[in-house]
């Protein structure tokens, strides 16, 4: 049994876009490569996040791997846990992220928490419960469209006629580090996806820690205009193709580009650079590929620090309607939580531990 000796992982699976809710939990697990899974389901306020931190608690302890997933509405909540050496894993099957059963029973089982409720004690708040989750949904319409809005006025999505004539020599860039960096390997390559970072009730939040934890060497990439995404897509090929393991970290507001790309094997880590939101660590090398597009007109220049500003305005208000969304969710979890059976979650989850440390 490996000691997991470095903190453990945390990534989001899901992301509030700028196209919506986006999930990642269709590959959190692989049933066809041996992984089992159990889909939790039940109400709000049942226990699930408390329930999976219990169990990532008791199997940290043990000295097991642990990687966890954090909500993105909430970082302060878990919507999963995966013990690799076991290939098991625990996930929030509820919306927004409605997972099933796959192969039932030989890959994956349901655990119903919702067994736990009194639900002849809820009929009676039936009204007050469809009001909060309308409530609910209501700020987050208005989030998503503030993300959609904020993300078309970012200065990377100004079309500037100049970006396609550094595409070469981003290429160089690209084959020069390869060239230093990624010897081939004889194996293939496996692609991971996980987000990095959430647009969320606590505002624009990456995981740094993650990033420093699984990466000795840090590369910082200029993407104000876009050629830090660029750049990382042609790069997560390339060392596929070289038969590195990639963990692609597609960019939450825009989740066609990515914001990071993960290479364990090689401890490297690439980070598109966010003004807004500056890495938390030190960084090997800064690649400036802004400088690629050659220097801006003024006009230029002006514009986007205008756009900048209105960007940012925009995506802070999607934060603030997410934040009035917790609000409604923990009244809601308040409604519920009096109805629950809580020492019967408990003892589940002990069950659940046992059988983990003997699995």
């Amino acid at each position: 049994m490996a000691i997991q000796t470095t903190p453990a992982p945390r990534y989001f699976l899901g992301a509030n876009s700028k196209q919506g809710f986006r999930s990642l939990y269709d590959g959190f697990v692989d049933p066809d490569a041996g992984d089992f899974l159990w889909v939790i389901k039940g109400g709000p306020g049942c226990g699930k996040s408390t329930f999976m931190k219990r169990i990532g608690a008791a199997g940290e302890a043990a000295g097991l791997p642990v990687e966890y997933i954090l909500c993105s509405g909430d970082p302060d909540s878990l919507d999963g846990v995966y013990f690799p050496e076991q290939r098991v894993a625990y996930t929030d099957g509820t919306a927004p992220h409605v997972q099933e059963a796959t192969y039932p029973g030989a890959a994956s089982l349901y655990l119903d928490l919702g067994s736990f409720l009194d639900a002849g004690a809820l009929g009676p708040h039936l009204q007050e419960i469809a009001a909060l989750n309308r409530e609910n949904s209501m700020h987050y319409a208005t989030a998503y469209a503030a993300l959609a809005a904020g993300a078309a006025l970012l200065p990377r999505n100004l079309p500037l006629p100049a970006r396609s004539d550094a595409v070469p020599r981003l290429e160089k860039k690209l084959a020069g580090l390869a060239a230093r960096e990624l010897r081939k390997l004889d194996k293939p390559g496996k692609l991971t996806k996980r987000f990095l970072s959430a647009r969320s009730c606590q505002g624009h939040l990456r995981l740094d820690g993650t990033l420093r934890a699984q990466c000795e060497r840090i590369w910082l990439l200029d993407n104000e205009l876009g050629l830090g995404s660029a750049f990382l897509s042609r790069l997560a090929e390339l060392a596929l193709s070289r038969g590195y393991d990639v963990l692609l970290c597609p960019d939450p507001l825009e989740p066609e580009l990515p914001e990071a790309v993960l290479l364990p094997e090689a401890g490297l880590g690439f980070l598109a650079d966010d003004r807004a939101l500056p890495f938390a660590g030190p960084v090997y090398r800064h690649l400036r590929l802004d400088t690629l597009l050659g220097p801006l007109e003024p006009a230029q220049r002006s514009l986007l620090r205008q756009r900048r500003r209105e960007s940012a305005l925009l995506l802070n208000a999607a934060h603030d309607a997410m934040a009035r969304a917790k609000a409604v969710h923990d009244a809601l979890e308040a409604v519920y939580r009096p109805h629950v059976d809580f020492d019967g979650v408990s003892a589940l989850a002990e069950d659940h531990i046992r059988w983990l440390l003997d699995a």
